[in-house]
């Protein structure tokens, strides 16, 4: 009864010490890459720098200082004295700028869309970071469950050669049942240590987004089988996806330039303010100047950038229209893929595993009471073998669909909610 307690009390400590093994969920993976990779401080920067900009943007250049000395004799016995000659003088005074006030209002234009681009290509990377990450996790538990199962399968798989073994040695099995069951073995553990390669290969692809400190056991996975947003509703609000956005916000860049070389035709001005001082004979002198600029060149100079600005945005207009069709075409790819796999998965999961299952199981023990042979275990633990690696590939291509339609939208992130 004692031993019976302790033996209890065993498992029970060693399902705690499970239970709290730390794991690495889904969740926890995205949003750990979303705050560490370096694409998202790149872009953080950028749109800090779009911000900073725009509060200069628009504003009346810096007033200049102007210091400097009029009329100073040459020659003669008055040369270099700026106080002999009564039209020598010392000068002090302010010079302002007055640029055109539609450039300036172009400028600060242009400085909103910079903001716009930047916070349309944050979200884009956003979305890019969170779906290479969760590929990258999916890839990692996949490879771990399918490592695990066929653990599982070598441990009945080595009863099986074991019981070739004891069936020789009693005089009542074949030598080459009991090769054909070691080869089996030998086979499966071939398997398996590329899956390890394959699990390694995929935990280092994660660590790259997350950082190697944070690896641990994958925990449950998310549900395939669901979306944030319908798919019609992906289709239709496709303006608003996180790859489309930045072209959007290109097309306002350009259109702010275009803008500024228009405004380049309209003339600035300046005005300047100067208080000269003379010897002390002569009184002291002010001036008052405005200077205006003459844009009379406008067929080689302001004409020419705006045809120039104009091409810019019919290009990156084009360039949109091309992204779209071709975001249409992958988006309609992948929402097949995601159904299809789908089906094959759910097929597979819940006809043919079982059924491989119970195959392996009834050849196992067939084998073990004489009534079959080695190579009924061998093809039946070869073909369970199969269905389980055949589930960890559909899972990850069926992962790649889906992470692809959960980060469309911009500003999605690890939530999948639409604007």
């Amino acid at each position: 009864m004692k031993v019976s307690y302790l033996l209890a009390f065993c498992l029970a400590g060693a399902s705690a010490a499970m239970a709290d093994e730390p794991v690495l969920t889904f969740d926890a993976a995205v949003a750990r890459a979303l705050e560490l990779a370096p694409q998202m401080e790149a872009q953080r920067a950028a749109l800090e720098s779009a911000e900073s900009t725009q509060i200069s943007a628009g504003r009346l250049p810096d007033p200049a200082m102007l210091i400097g000395v009029d009329n100073i004799p040459l020659s003669g016995p008055d040369a270099f004295s700026t106080t002999s000659d009564m039209m020598s003088m010392t000068k002090v005074g302010l010079m302002q700028s007055f640029p055109a006030r539609s450039q300036r209002e172009g400028e600060r234009e242009r400085a909103s869309a910079e903001v716009m681009l930047a916070q349309a290509e944050l979200s884009a990377t956003r979305a890019e970071v969170a779906r290479q990450t969760a590929v990258a996790w999916l890839r990692f538990a996949s490879a771990k469950e399918a490592r695990q199962r066929l653990e599982a399968l070598e441990g009945d798989l080595g009863v099986g050669a074991d019981a070739a073994r004891a069936l020789l040695r009693a005089g009542r099995g074949s030598a080459a049942d009991a090769l054909e069951a070691e080869a089996a073995v030998a086979a499966l553990k071939s398997r398996l240590l590329q899956l390890r390669g394959d699990e390694k290969r995929s935990e280092a692809e994660l660590a790259r987004w997350i950082g190697a400190d944070a690896i641990a056991p994958p925990g449950p996975p998310p549900s395939l089988n669901e979306l944030p947003k319908p798919v019609e509703t992906l289709r239709e609000y496709a303006h608003l996806h996180a790859e489309i956005a930045p072209l959007d916000a290109r097309i306002s860049v350009a259109e702010a330039d275009l803008d500024l070389a228009h405004a380049a035709r309209r003339p600035g001005w300046s005005v300047e303010l100067t208080y000269g001082k003379r010897g002390p004979a002569y009184d002291d002198m002010g001036m008052l100047q405005f200077t205006v600029g003459l844009p009379l060149f406008r067929r080689n100079r302001q004409n020419p950038l705006i045809d120039a600005r104009s091409a810019d945005v019919r290009r990156a207009r084009a360039e949109r229209e091309a992204e779209i069709a071709m975001h249409g075409a992958e988006l309609n790819q992948m929402v097949i893929s995601w159904q299809q796999l789908g089906e094959q998965l759910q097929f597979l999961e819940n006809e043919q595993l079982p059924l491989a299952r119970e195959r392996s199981r009834v050849a196992l023990s067939g084998f073990r009471s004489g009534a079959s042979e080695a190579r009924t275990i061998v093809d039946a633990f070869s073909s369970e073998t199969d269905l389980l690696l055949t589930r960890a590939t559909l899972t990850v291509e069926r992962g790649i669909a889906w992470s692809y339609l959960r980060y469309l939208q911009a500003g999605s992130d690890t939530t999948g909610s639409a604007p």
